[in-house]
């Protein structure tokens, strides 16, 4: 088997999307945010509440002295000692089995419209982890899974203190600064959220998108939308050429999640928006049908078995 390997370089734009992605307070119309504030401008997250002395209303108040306010910092959760690598590996590893006993769009236990900011900060800050603020109401949290080289960059969008959207990216190993597609461990680690496993576990989906765009490194995405079960995955890799045709294997691609609640009317081209897709633009997808003749159905039935490792083609003059 073929294992594709990228530049590390021409990959930036999408990396990006690892310490992001925007989306969301109470959804206003989406502007395109193609890229990411970098992590390292990222700083956590610290709110100051000042109170003011009030002024005196009279020469008798004068006579007493007001009292000094000093301002105060909201309580918030102290962070526990950091996981070991050892212990990171192993709690990673495990609710990357389980998810922690839910199914999407649940995240690790955390429901979107449910579970509350508050709650999740919790659950990170009692296990050592930093929580970046980025804009006003998105969080970025990052594990490690050093013994893999992988690692999970996990991104909430909070609407009213309550958790709205949650992003994940699986991040690929890099050897000799390269990313590396078609990772065995990689796809054993994320069984969970490889297409076939996705496609049993939650069926066909309402729809399913492929792009090529061509920049230098010619990503190849593959989008499958379930709107009314309240998530999106993204399967993207370098296109692989062959003559006149474009060629990419879902097998050996990294992997995006987009999870909501599933009572929220989500429309695609809003979830492009949010933290941006690597190409900026929704413009350049076309349908599955369009881009490669086969029905949603055909497709459920060829990549939905275990193990599958058929590539889908597409003519290189459609893009």
């Amino acid at each position: 088997m073929k294992t594709i390997i990228v530049s590390r370089d021409a990959f930036e734009v999408l990396f990006v999307l690892l310490v992001s992605l925007v989306k969301c307070s109470a959804p206003v119309a989406p502007t395109w945010s193609p890229s990411i504030p970098a992590l390292s401008t990222a700083t956590p997250m610290s709110t100051v509440n000042l109170s003011l002395t009030p002024s005196p209303k009279s020469l008798a108040d004068m006579s007493t002295p007001s009292p000094i306010i000093v301002p105060t910092r909201p309580p918030r959760p102290t962070p526990a000692p950091t996981m070991t690598a050892d212990e990171e590996y192993t709690f990673v590893s495990e609710m990357l089995q389980n998810n922690g006993g839910c199914q999407l769009p649940c995240w690790w236990g955390f429901i979107p419209g449910e579970t509350s900011w508050q709650t999740a900060q919790t659950f990170f800050t009692s296990r050592g982890k930093k929580i970046w603020h980025y804009r006003q109401t998105s969080y970025t949290v990052i594990f490690d899974i050093p013994q893999r080289d992988i690692g999970c960059v996990q991104s909430y969008f909070v609407d009213d203190e309550t958790i709205d959207i949650i992003s994940v990216h699986a991040t690929l190993p890099i050897r000799d600064n390269e990313f590396v597609y078609g990772d065995a461990q990689f796809a054993e680690d994320w069984k969970r959220y490889m297409l076939p496993d996705i496609l049993m576990a939650y069926g066909q989906p309402s729809q399913v998108f492929l792009g090529v765009y061509k920049a230098p490194w010619m990503p190849f995405d593959l989008l499958l939308f379930y709107p009314e079960k309240g998530f999106l995955v993204r399967y993207m890799a370098p296109a692989e050429r062959e003559g006149r045709t474009f060629r990419m294997c879902p097998h050996k691609t990294d992997i995006t999640l987009w999870l909501w609640s599933p009572e929220r009317d989500m429309a695609l081209e809003y979830i492009a928006n949010v933290g941006g897709f690597p190409t900026g633009d929704m413009s350049y997808f076309r349908s599955l049908e369009e881009a490669t003749g086969m029905s949603i159905e055909q497709f459920y039935q060829t990549f939905s078995q275990p193990d599958n490792q058929t590539c889908l083609e597409t003519p290189a003059d459609l893009w």
